[in-house]
């Protein structure tokens, strides 16, 4: 069987021929036109989207670590607020009254002798524009007589105390005679709101 020839089959056909190659062309020309700048656009699309993603897992991320840092911002006014409350005297007098009353009463715990007590109110420091309000400090400087375990434990009462008190120096002497008690000579410290709550 011989094959039949193109060139017949185009002639017959040229009706139904025609119409389907302009369509072809016609087809390829919009291809080109059309679709393939629409893929770029929506290629372009993609990729700012892609960055837009990027961007806002940027911005909820900064906003996250806003929220936790306001959120410790909260946390240490509140805390520092029931600090000057209800752990600091309220004014002068209630710190000397907590001082005086606990310390000696420490000191007697121990087993230690007083021997002098002396207090000085240190004025309030202010540095800058303070943010907050100023703490007056009163300064209390004890000398004591007693054995070395009574001077170990009077320390540790302090340190232990529910009251604001801090050690800010200490000095162990020996009598003045051997076997003599110890003289324990103590600076101590406690604050307050200066002008009161």
């Amino acid at each position: 069987m011989t094959g039949v020839p193109v060139a017949r089959i185009v002639r017959e056909k040229r009706l139904a021929i025609v119409p389907l190659a302009v369509a072809v062309v016609v087809n390829a020309v919009l291809a080109a036109g059309l679709v393939a700048p629409l893929a770029g656009r929506v290629a372009n699309a993609e990729g700012r989207e892609a960055h837009a993603v990027t961007a806002l897992n940027a911005a909820e991320q900064e906003r996250d670590t806003a929220a936790t840092i306001r959120e410790r911002k909260d946390r240490a006014e509140r805390d520092l607020g029931r600090f000057y409350t209800a752990v600091l005297p309220a004014d002068m007098s209630a710190a000397r009254r907590q001082t005086y009353v606990r310390l000696a009463r420490l000191a007697s715990d121990a087993d230690l002798q007083s021997q002098r007590r002396t207090e000085e109110l240190q004025p309030p420091r202010v540095t800058g524009s303070a943010p907050g309000p100023v703490l007056t400090r009163l300064e209390i400087t004890m000398v004591l007589r007693g054995e070395y375990e009574n001077v170990r434990q009077f320390i540790r009462d302090v340190e232990a105390s529910s009251e604001f008190i801090t050690i800010d120096n200490v000095a162990l002497a020996e009598g003045p005679e051997p076997g003599s008690p110890l003289v324990l000579t103590i600076v101590l410290s406690t604050y307050f709101r200066a002008g009161g709550p």
